[in-house]
């Protein structure tokens, strides 16, 4: 491993595959900030998150309700570690020519498209308690919005 050729790649390399994982990366540090206002709230230290107005926003409800806490801690830290994860696999070595390997493309991709599947049951269940969040929801957004940039990596990989 050359952590110079790595620090180089990143800086400066302008490959079709580092330009969507720096759109990627965008993305995920816009959602890491977003669940770190949520994971603040969920953790005590926020009282109250600011809605838009309209009934059907309530962030509060929705972001202390059962199945936010369903694993037996907040959802809001896990979803912020999420995103930081994928912050590291996007720049993981760097490109082939630097060391990355191929599974660290899959990694992403998995870990991309399992945070989209939470994302959607999230939002299944609050349409069902007809009560929005719109911290969760620009949440849902950045992962679908992730799924065809972390795609791109793995498709050039499978021949899909």
């Amino acid at each position: 491993m050359n952590p110079e050729k790595i620090i180089n790649t990143l800086r400066k390399d302008k490959s079709k595959s580092l330009k969507r994982r720096r759109k990627l990366a965008i993305l995920s540090s816009i959602g890491l900030f977003d669940f770190t206002i949520i994971s603040l709230f969920q953790l005590g230290v926020i009282r109250h998150l600011p809605d838009v107005p309209g009934k059907l926003f309530d962030s509060d409800s929705v972001n202390s309700s059962p199945k936010a806490y369903a694993l037996g801690f907040p959802d809001g830290p896990l979803s912020a570690l999420i995103y930081a994860a994928i912050l590291i696999l996007i720049g993981y070595k760097g490109d082939k020519k630097s060391g990355r390997p191929g599974w660290a493309n899959w990694a992403l991709f998995l870990l991309v498209t399992g945070h989209a599947a939470g994302a959607a049951d999230y939002l299944k269940d609050m349409i069902r308690q007809k009560k929005i969040c719109p911290y969760c929801l620009v949440g849902t957004i950045i992962n679908f919005a992730s799924l065809p940039l972390a795609y791109g990596e793995i498709r050039k990989d499978c021949n899909c």
